[in-house]
């Protein structure tokens, strides 16, 4: 009888804590979890046709080589790296062997190494494409790189969730965090492939330990329960500066918010000096490693904010073997290209944060004086970064300005308190009423994720590319020779190549092929194809490569056999002819 009370007595209490206690939690954690999982996956489904950024696809393969040689080198080479090299080594060898990667910093790339790696511990290769599939992704963007950019934003999301919770109210950090996950760019920038997820990851994860640090302070908790997060603070700003250089502007907004929240003179510069410190310690060795190869601790910095102007469009720079750069035309250049970003990109990247709803409320809430301290401060220590954000990114590529996504987060959490406050302010009394007015902001912030996943859905990237026959056109060359090509970091990615990019003119190529290394093939693409003929092509800065565009090959040209590619698109020379015998032409897209 004692045992039968026994049992109706357990199962009376697991009843009740499914119809009101944990287990009732544990349920509603469970379908959020689900839900989460489902937006993702048909975000995907939808959107992902394979990776059409150069720099995506440049990180990628920075990654694969990092998992095979444990270092920072790279296979999509230009002639401007090439020229950089040699000016710091003996006897100007350009390294191209183990040419090391002056552009991006390691965290992303050595993430990605460690998921190659794992797959191959399980037998599995991530980079095999199957040419009778119609699949166009290779399975290492679809298995780890996806994956692991959707992992940091399930990761942030509830990171809002928290820090919504410490700085408001628990209902403004669970409707922050469902906000995030329904924002198409945070999706966007998650398929991108680009390490942006995952600096947005570290720079809020980096706000929300100091401020857990800070308040544990506050409220005198245990030395432990602050002093872990305030280090764990510095760790994860050093892996966000490591991640994207240009999160360093988030270092004076947290020393900032330190220094208001221990007590200003009362010491808490020491807090600031002990960040910087540290903090300066943990990224040293990487920008040591950058000033011994390029001599800039943030490699090549300068002429990244040199590309893309008006006297090198688009990739000019870097198809510059042998640069000549004034520091006050330098100056001009960046100048005015600060100015076109400014009016084109910002005018897109900006408003669109939270359907352009949240970043309105955000800029008016700034100016609105919270009651609690912190909550000021962090602005403070919010609002400076982001205009440094904004000042700095203008001067380098779009995905730099893309960066200002990191801040969104806190223009949910910001925007949805003053819109908490102005609902409380219209007294409407009926309760529907002010549920009805915060699912109308949720729609309204949704409602470009909402049209995104709708009908017609994303094309694949092709032209240029299509990652079977950018694999298969590499493979004719060995893994010991060298492919020049317009788009060096498609057939370093998909077909594992060491790469030099097209040259700036023909000259350059023979110096190049003559006195450096011997190029075995040549793959022109739509990039060089497709540019105006009369402008560029006949008349303009690509009239030396006019000839071999064409197919007339000149009579002293290294590469004399040809094939033609995907509807004539396309055109591959080598030094012979390596697709005849038993290498059929790939596939053409469909």
């Amino acid at each position: 009888m004692a045992d039968n009370r026994s049992f109706e007595s357990t199962l009376h209490d697991i009843v009740y804590s499914i119809d009101t206690g944990t287990g009732l939690k544990i349920i509603r954690v469970t379908l959020y979890i689900l839900v989460l999982l489902v937006i993702a996956m048909l975000y995907t489904a939808t959107q992902f046709r394979g990776f059409k950024s150069e720099e995506a696809m440049d990180l990628a393969q920075l990654g694969r080589n990092f998992s095979v040689q444990n270092g920072m080198v790279t296979k999509n080479i230009n002639p401007l790296t090439m020229w950089k090299v040699q000016t710091r080594t003996p006897n100007e060898d350009p390294l191209l062997g183990a040419h090391p990667d002056m552009s991006h910093p390691p965290a992303y790339p050595a993430l990605l190494s460690a998921g190659f790696k794992l797959f191959d511990l399980i037998g599995v290769d991530p980079f095999k494409m199957d040419e009778a599939s119609r699949n166009v992704a290779m399975p290492a963007e679809q298995w780890i790189i996806l994956p692991l950019n959707h992992l940091f934003v399930m990761l942030t999301g509830w990171l809002i969730f928290s820090m919504g919770k410490r700085l408001f109210s628990r209902e403004i950090g669970l409707i922050g965090m469902t906000i995030y996950y329904l924002t198409n760019l945070v999706w966007k920038d998650s398929i991108s492939g680009l390490n942006i997820t995952m600096a947005g990851f570290f720079v809020t994860a980096a706000y929300h330990a100091m401020i857990v640090s800070m308040l544990n302070k506050r409220d005198n908790e245990a030395k432990a329960k602050w002093i872990i997060p305030f280090f764990l603070s510095i760790l994860y700003t050093a892996i966000a500066v490591l991640t994207r250089y240009i999160s360093i502007v988030i270092v004076p907004g947290l020393c900032l918010f330190a220094w208001l929240m221990s007590g200003r003179f009362r010491g808490g510069t020491r807090f600031a000096v002990i960040f910087l410190v540290l903090f300066s310690l943990m990224v040293a060795p990487w920008l040591a490693r950058n000033y011994k190869v390029t001599g800039n601790p943030f490699g090549m910095i300068g002429y990244s904010m040199l590309a893309d102007t008006a006297a090198y469009p688009d990739n000019a720079l870097s198809r510059e073997y042998h640069p000549e750069i004034k520091m006050g035309a330098a100056a001009r250049l960046i100048k005015a290209k600060w100015v076109s970003n400014y009016s084109g990109e910002y005018a897109a990247v900006i408003p669109s944060m939270g359907g352009g709803v949240l970043m309105a409320i955000f800029i008016v809430a700034f100016f609105y004086h919270f009651v609690r301290p912190q909550v000021n401060y962090l602005r403070w220590g919010v609002g400076i970064p982001l205009l440094l954000m904004v000042l700095l990114a203008g001067l380098f590529s779009g995905s730099s300005i893309q960066m200002l996504h990191v801040f969104y987060p806190f223009v949910i959490l910001y925007a949805l308190a003053f819109f908490y406050i102005l609902i409380d302010r219209l007294d409407l009394g009926v309760r529907l009423y002010n549920i009805g007015l915060k699912v109308f902001i949720v729609i309204l912030a949704a409602l470009p994720f909402l049209l995104t996943i709708l009908p017609p859905h994303a094309v694949r990237p092709y032209p240029p590319y299509h990652a079977p026959l950018i694999k298969r056109v590499s493979e004719m060359l060995n893994a010991r020779e060298v492919l020049v090509t317009d788009m060096p970091w498609a057939t370093a990615w998909y077909g594992d190549r060491v790469s030099i990019l097209l040259p700036k003119d023909t000259e350059q190529f023979y110096e190049i092929n003559d006195y450096k290394q011997y190029i075995s093939g040549i793959y022109l693409t739509t990039i060089t194809k497709d540019k105006p003929f009369v402008r560029q092509l006949l008349d303009g800065p690509e009239k030396s490569w006019f000839p071999i565009v064409t197919g007339q090959i000149p009579k002293d040209f290294p590469l004399k056999e040809g094939i033609a590619l995907n509807r004539m698109d396309q055109l591959f020379l080598s030094d012979r002819n390596r697709w005849s015998a038993g290498q059929a032409e790939a596939a053409a897209p469909q």
